[in-house]
């Protein structure tokens, strides 16, 4: 499944059965169409308020149920989810552990717009972000390093190690867009990397924090967390 959603009126892309999740109301769905509980599993968890373009999961079927999932998933979906894409697939494939990228993006606007509000950062500039000291920063992010310095605690990992594949930073008349493309993403990991840029653009800290900061591990000198709301997982690689 190919799959775009709102993020803000969620609680996560995670099933929790006290809260509103995008897991939580596809399953629902399927559930009404296949006549029994079907787990789905996505390529990767979103936050609460993080949107999507390109989330996949997948979920195990009959083949006799592909037709009916296939037009009656978009058809019952909330406005806020939208399934764009049904296909059959290897019964192999898993969508969290076959995934060879995924693409980010962080969305900073100058200035406040209504119609925008929910998809982006809007950020009270005393001064221009400088631009190019972000750029800089971003090219110090590729490669593989331990990340927990721009990541929550509490996630249970194993490891910190992220391969960044390639990072950018791009600024037009409105705000700046952060592009961040990698193997695997930790808990908030992007919306921190994101406020240090920002901390590196004001002038706060130099981008070269950024190599510190992946070399020592030390959390207290990350910049930080911005809010999900701009956040958006753009798209998801596969062999």
């Amino acid at each position: 499944m190919q799959i775009e959603y709102d993020g803000t009126d969620f609680s996560g892309w995670q099933f929790q059965p006290e809260a509103r999740t995008v897991q939580g109301d596809i399953e629902t769905v399927l559930e009404k169409l296949c006549n029994r509980r079907i787990a789905i599993s996505g390529s990767g968890r979103t936050d609460a308020g993080v949107h999507a373009l390109g989330q996949v999961a997948h979920a195990d079927i009959r083949i006799d149920e592909l037709e009916r999932v296939k037009t009656g998933l978009p058809a019952m979906l909330p406005d806020d989810i939208a399934v764009t894409e049904v296909q059959e697939v290897d019964s192999s494939f898993h969508a969290r552990f076959q995934a060879v990228s995924r693409l980010y993006r962080y969305r900073i606007e100058k200035f406040k717009h209504p119609l925008m509000n929910r998809y982006c950062h809007t950020f009270a500039l005393e001064r221009e972000l400088h631009t190019a000291d972000m750029q800089r920063a971003a090219s110090l992010s590729l490669g593989k390093n331990d990340w927990m310095s721009m990541a929550k605690e509490g996630s249970g990992n194993s490891d910190w190690i992220v391969n960044v594949i390639s990072a950018d930073v791009m600024e037009d008349k409105s705000g700046w867009t952060f592009l961040i493309r990698a193997n695997r993403f930790l808990r908030g990991m992007v919306r921190i990397w994101a406020g240090t840029l920002v901390s590196i653009g004001s002038g706060s800290a130099p981008p070269g924090i950024i190599t510190e900061l992946l070399e020592t591990k030390n959390r207290e000198k990350a910049g930080v967390s911005l809010p999900g709301k701009g956040l958006t997982l753009m798209e998801v690689k596969y062999n």
